[in-house]
């Protein structure tokens, strides 16, 4: 361009942008606003006019133009970089598109990668999205330079909900120690070490959690997710509100409830909502029932958002098979996930999922179904997000229990718990002491087992399975591997209990089918409480492996009675944990008794209604003909 035709073209521009700004500060906001917008035509290199045009949308309320604006300045200016980028993120953030604000902390994480703020924010972002796996780096950016309880939690709760509990400890209890009063700080920490098996600060924080809402009563200011309060409390009052709090805060109101004036004739249209339809506990149980539904009175919707990175091998190719109808809703946002569900004109959507990671609830609050189930996934009450009906038993919710859910309970007869008879029919080998001098056990003496996950070894239960190795002389109990610091805390918690901890044995994570070989060289399998084995249970009892457990107070500490029953074996269930210990201790030294319950779950794997995929499945299908419709 010519020099005198860049500098007529300089002073139009610098002649507009002094006509906006006397326009603004004159109060005439729409008209500086035509003016900038009449620079920007020609000029679109200068932050000034952005930022102006992003004060004046600010002020006129529209803050998403606001955030556009602001935006657009980050990579113009030369010393207002931050500035603008956070407003743009708050106004993105105040407009609900934390996409574009999540955008926006990425372009200002270019020009300032080290900023403590820039930092949190991704991180926190990142979170609030769920994309965990993306927050990580930040999080572990985050817990080497956090300043204050904000980071020091925001790291850690990306660490914890990544599994990653050694690397969480630090931050959160630097954040509780920052601020002990604050209660998701309390609760994360809580998490944590209940995770790492810290018996003496996990039994210490729960202590200050359950002072803290006996304080507060109904007003309980709960930061836990539903699914975190099954674990530790079988208090059905506490979960149920949890469930509530749960339910506000994260999920949108429930649209009304409506049915259809008439049934269209055919089959029952039932649609499974689930990202478990791969090599997960939720298929291993319900593939079989899948299968089994009558084609003749049910067709049967697979509505799946199963990550990608899953969407592979038998199970899934199963899932597959199994299903009429494959909808696959991974890609689509909730509402028009909920849109298509709807137009498929179901009459039953199941919920297979409850408060745990990843769920979906989100569109059942849409209520894109007439009727809404919940099943399976989650054992407890699913309140405040739309679902009408929840598939249980008579053990794991007595009438007792009825008060503390919001949904419908629909009791099947026997167990609640689906179960396929196909898998392999595992047995012990013949060869006994090489089977167990090959998987790292004694030749010799009781094996006890507990395969569950370490936030269900609560201390009290530790303490008493310490108290039966204490009185069954050689036994040993075998465990699923665990962090190297949860390993060294189980082994202290053995030792100040008087137990060697070489006596506690660590099996490494294996494919279910191989895990259910080895499992038969077990001898008695003790559960875990107030959040007993699930399908940890059925694994052991199809396994012939005999499952001591004692009565629970809520759903989720009851499901090992409800198995047990629905195999024939109540005898199995104590009263309390004392009488579990005795129980576990008599069983094991009672070697003719042994060998009865162990043929006799041999023989029920053809027999028990708990096994019977067939009777199951006509048994909920009669539940669905029940509801169908409304």
């Amino acid at each position: 361009m010519p020099n005198h035709i860049s500098e007529t073209w300089e002073r139009d521009v610098t002649a507009l942008l002094d006509k906006a700004k006397q326009q603004f500060n004159a109060g005439e906001l729409q008209s500086s606003l035509a003016t900038l917008y009449k620079l920007l035509e020609v000029e679109r290199a200068d932050a000034q006019p952005m930022i102006l045009a992003a004060t004046i949308h600010e002020r006129l309320g529209d803050r998403a133009m606001a955030a556009t604006f602001y935006a657009g300045a980050i990579d113009l200016t030369p010393n207002l970089k931050r500035e603008v980028a956070f407003r743009a993120a708050s106004h993105y953030l105040a407009v609900g598109d934390i996409d574009a604000a999540l955008s926006t902390m990425l372009m200002l994480e270019k020009h300032l990668p080290d900023d403590l703020d820039v930092v949190h924010s991704l991180c926190s972002l990142y979170r609030e999205t769920g994309r965990y796996a993306d927050a990580l780096p930040y999080a572990r950016a985050l817990a080497t330079m956090a300043q204050n309880f904000g980071n020091f939690v925001n790291a850690g709760i990306v660490l914890s909900g990544l599994g990653l509990y050694e690397e969480a400890y630090p931050p959160l209890l630097q954040g509780y120690v920052a601020n002990p009063e604050e209660r998701l700080g309390l609760s994360e920490l809580f998490w944590c070490a209940s995770n790492l098996c810290d018996f003496p600060l996990a039994e210490r924080l729960q202590a200050e959690l359950e002072a803290a809402y006996a304080r507060e009563g109904v007003t309980a200011d709960i930061r836990e997710n539903a699914f975190r309060a099954l674990v530790w409390s079988g208090d059905e009052e506490y979960h149920v509100r949890c469930a509530r709090r749960t339910a506000e805060a994260v999920f949108p109101p429930v649209a009304p409830k409506w049915s259809r004036a008439e049934r269209a004739p055919g089959p029952v249209r039932v649609g499974y909502l689930s990202s478990d339809f791969c090599d997960h506990a939720t298929m291993a149980l319900f593939a079989g029932a899948l299968e089994a539904h009558d084609r003749e009175r049910f067709s049967i919707y697979g509505i799946c958002h199963t990550p990608e990175n899953l969407r592979q091998g038998p199970v899934r190719e199963r899932f597959l098979e199994a299903v009429d109808f494959y909808i696959d809703i991974l890609a689509l946002d909730d509402d028009a996930a909920a849109d298509l569900v709807r137009s498929l004109d179901l009459d039953i959507l199941v919920d297979l999922k409850g408060f745990t990671q990843g769920n979906r609830l989100a569109i059942f609050c849409r209520r894109p179904a007439p009727v809404q189930v919940t099943y399976l996934g989650f054992p407890g009450c699913v309140a405040g997000v739309g679902i009408d009906y929840a598939m249980t038993d008579r053990i794991v919710t007595p009438d007792r229990s009825i008060p503390f859910y919001q949904e419908k309970l629909l009791r099947l007869e026997g167990s609640y718990q689906a179960n396929d008879r196909s898998r392999e029919a595992v047995e012990r080998a013949s060869d006994k002491a090489g089977a167990r001098r090959a998987l790292g056990l004694p030749e010799t003496g009781t094996v006890f087992c507990s395969f569950n996950q370490s936030q269900k070894i609560r201390g009290n239960v530790f303490a008493a399975w310490m108290q039966v190795l204490a009185a069954v002389d050689g036994s040993v109990l075998w465990l699923m591997d665990q962090s190297a610091l949860t390993r060294r805390n189980l082994q202290k918690a053995a030792e100040v209990q008087g137990i060697d901890p070489a006596r506690l044995i660590f099996a490494p994570k294996v494919p279910i089918t191989e895990h259910l070989r080895r499992l038969v060289e077990a001898d008695i399998a003790l559960d875990t409480a107030p959040y007993n084995g699930h399908t940890t249970t059925s694994d052991a009892l199809w396994c012939a492996v005999p499952v001591v457990t004692f009565k629970g107070t809520s759903f989720a500490g009851r499901v090992s009675e409800s198995l047990l029953s629905a195999v024939g074996l109540p005898e199995l269930v104590a009263e309390n944990l004392s009488a579990f210990v005795r129980l576990a201790v008599e069983l094991a030294q009672d070697g003719d008794r042994h060998s009865r319950l162990r043929k006799h779950l041999i023989e029920a794997r053809d027999v028990a209604p708990l096994f019977d995929t067939e009777l199951f499945t006509r048994r909920l299908e009669e539940k669905f003909l029940e509801i169908a419709g409304g």
